[in-house]
């Protein structure tokens, strides 16, 4: 029973993990048809901020400062470069997996080759029963995902600002008729896609090494998961992510960590082989 606690806890916070990794390139390509291949960049962004913040002695700034810098480095990429790919998937990919290479070039300049680290705000562990214990700060993680979701679910369906994203995806004619500018309802949704990655960033820093190449596994994972939840659910992408954070613990406990990468990935894209359905469905 110890073993089921640990696996489940374990599963939950891979899966949380994933979960904000996935938010932002959900809503981005949900709004405006961008597959980001920069998002796992926004992502190391996020968490260098985070470290630098940190070791500034300013910890309590260091997740604010890692939504602003991700989320600003993000509307000014929207302004130069990504506003020519809008609800072009596949000239997005070439343009963001440029952006991606500018940030990983600018960072290692700026703060070379070196892994960096970001200490545990929480060190503590907190008893889950059996003789089982759960860092305090992976248990935060988890509720801190879960609760990201929620919102971003009811600031889609439920405010003013959700409606237009809404509106501008279903008809931008019809947006712009009512005076809504897509351009710049498309801007401000890149700088939150941004935004939640420079978060997930700042929230797993000190979960691993910091690097400038660290946001490839990231993307690959984010990926991952709203391609399986059909790139445009909140409530699909939270299942997808907890569901995947279970499977990777339940075979990393039996057979190793390589190992649950593998059989993971392999059912997957077995999941993706065998669906009648396109990848690409409505919008959020």
């Amino acid at each position: 029973m110890g073993t089921l606690l640990q696996i489940l806890f374990q599963g939950l916070g891979i899966g949380s993990v994933l979960l904000l990794g996935a938010l932002g390139l959900m809503i981005i390509y949900g709004v405006m048809g961008i597959i980001n291949l920069a998002h796992g960049d926004f992502i190391m962004v996020g968490a260098y901020a985070s470290v630098v913040v940190s070791s500034a002695g300013l910890s309590v700034l260091s997740v604010p400062a890692a939504v602003v810098a991700a989320a600003g480095i993000g509307l000014l990429a929207d302004v130069v470069v990504v506003k020519y790919f809008y609800n072009n998937p596949v000239a997005s990919m070439l343009g963001t997996f440029g952006i991606g290479m500018v940030l990983q070039t600018v960072v290692l300049l700026v703060f070379g080759p070196e892994l960096q680290r970001s200490e545990l705000p929480i060190s503590s562990s907190v008893s889950i029963g059996f003789g089982q214990s759960f860092s305090v700060w992976r248990l935060i993680l988890i509720l801190v995902a879960l609760a990201t979701a929620a919102l971003l679910a009811y600031f889609i369906a439920r405010t003013r600002y959700g409606l237009t994203i809404r509106l501008v995806t279903a008809d931008r004619g019809v947006a712009s008729s009512l005076g809504i500018r897509s351009t710049t309802t498309n801007r401000w949704t890149f700088a939150l896609g941004c935004g939640l990655a420079g978060f997930s960033g700042a929230l797993a820093a000190p979960l691993s090494n910091v690097s400038p190449t660290m946001g490839v596994n990231y993307l690959a994972n984010a990926f991952l998961v709203v391609v399986l939840a059909k790139l445009g659910d909140v409530r699909s992408t939270t299942a997808w992510s907890l569901g995947l954070g279970l499977a990777l613990a339940t075979v990393s406990t039996a057979a190793g960590d390589v190992m649950a990468t593998i059989v993971v990935w392999m059912l997957a894209l077995i999941i993706v082989a065998t669906r009648r359905k396109s990848l690409i469905p409505a919008r959020v």
